[in-house]
């Protein structure tokens, strides 16, 4: 089941399924404990297609991107992907031409194991930086997922991504279309090194429908700028973040424009389901706060001051205290416009229901109003609005608080 959340309401034509990447027609998956991981958990993980696929791929802006992401991106056939080979624990990254070998061999190992051209196979990888992959270790246990290749492998797919994750992020959805009923299948991992323009993150996401390559890409693209690039727990880009969506047609619907569109409306919900999960998952995160921006004088404006707000040390760890301190907020939001601002910033703050500043000045809060105001923070999720003067340009981002469990689990991430 995709993971529930009151900011990511599913419109009646989607159904719920207990499932994951292999809930659509022809997919199967594995995931297997090959040693990559001290703990003796999963840590390879296998997806297929079964018949040709359209594919679309988004990946890391960071220029000290992971030897998979520089594989894949520029000698894949990003456009008709239909397998991934996936490990955890060891993220290959700043590893050189060593480990570009590494990355082209799992490539390799899996197109053979599969029987598909090898430009047609992404590989991706998440863990820790600066370390060689263990390939005597690697390479037996592609063979072993190979072989165990299942149409319930979904499941065992979705474990063998995770690296710090505690919260399960898969799902599956039945969409019941104008053309037809067409089935669609995620699994993700995330939790630590998350910062919009991708997170620490790896997505992978099935359907069956009939969609032109044309269309898919825009449906993933679409998804990506409204889901997994709105989201932030620290602030980090990642040097591995990859999301991949396969579209194999093996449900025989061929999607009019009126479905594209309902497709695209559900990828985008079902995928703000899975970057919320993993802002609720920020290591050692006990908030999730979706912050909305309006009245900025451009779309570029509204993203800083919500990057602003949403990265900000004091403002994490007011939310994490369950501290209404608006003060921090308007703080963030004045050093994100800087001099260019127009005049004088008189914002709106809003907590939920309940406004704290108003028109640039505390606003007067009776007792209700007070007692509202505490229960508020006492939530796991918080709706957090900044209004300000401007032209009306508009930017959403959610984010997790900042506690003491994020810096213990970080300072002691690779010992």
């Amino acid at each position: 089941m995709l993971p529930q959340t009151r900011f990511a309401p599913l419109p009646s034509f989607a159904r719920q399924a207990e499932q994951s990447v292999t809930f659509p027609r022809g997919f199967v998956a594995s995931g297997v404990a090959a040693g990559l991981k001290r703990s003796g958990r999963k840590d390879v993980g296998l997806l297929r297609s079964q018949a040709p696929c359209v594919s679309a791929a988004t990946f890391t802006g960071n220029v000290s991107a992971a030897a998979p992401v520089r594989l894949t991106r520029e000698t894949g056939a990003c456009g008709r992907l239909r397998a991934v080979i996936v490990n955890s624990g060891n993220a290959n990254a700043c590893t050189g031409k060593g480990g570009l070998g590494d990355a082209a061999r799992m490539r390799l190992l899996a197109a053979d194991a599969l029987r598909v051209p090898v430009e047609e196979v992404a590989v991706a990888s998440t863990g820790v930086i600066g370390e060689r992959l263990p390939m005597h270790v690697v390479e037996p246990g592609i063979a072993i997922a190979a072989a165990a290749l299942s149409r319930h492998g979904g499941p065992d797919f979705a474990q063998a991504i995770r690296t710090t994750d505690k919260l399960e992020k898969q799902g599956a959805l039945e969409l019941d279309l104008r053309c037809g009923t067409v089935r669609v299948g995620l699994a993700a991992k995330g939790s630590g090194m998350i910062s919009p323009h991708m997170a620490t993150m790896l997505c992978f996401v099935t359907c069956d429908a009939v969609v032109p390559a044309s269309a898919w890409a825009e449906v993933l693209r679409s998804a990506v700028t409204g889901s997994f690039n709105c989201i932030t727990v620290d602030g980090q880009e990642s040097t591995n973040d990859t999301v991949i969506g396969f579209a194999n047609g093996a449900s025989g619907v061929v999607l009019d424009d009126a479905d594209l569109g309902d497709l695209t409306e559900v990828f985008k919900i079902a995928c703000v389901a899975l970057a919320v999960q993993m802002v609720a998952d920020g290591e050692g995160s006990t908030k999730t706060v979706c912050l909305h921006v309006s009245g900025a004088h451009d779309t570029h404006e509204a993203q800083a001051v919500a990057r602003a707000v949403a990265n900000s040390p004091l403002v994490k760890m007011a939310f994490f205290g369950r501290d209404p301190n608006w003060g921090r907020i308007v703080q963030a939001v004045g050093q994100a416009v800087g001099r260019l601002w127009p005049g004088p910033l008189t914002a709106d703050i809003s907590y939920e229901d309940v406004t704290v500043m108003s028109g640039g000045h505390e606003a007067e809060l009776g007792d209700g109003q007070r007692e509202r105001l505490t229960a508020i923070m006492h939530a796991p999720e918080i709706a957090l609005d900044v209004a300000l003067n401007g032209a009306g340009a508009s930017a959403t981002i959610y984010f997790s608080d900042l506690t003491h469990d994020y810096v213990t689990l970080n300072a002691e991430y690779t010992t």
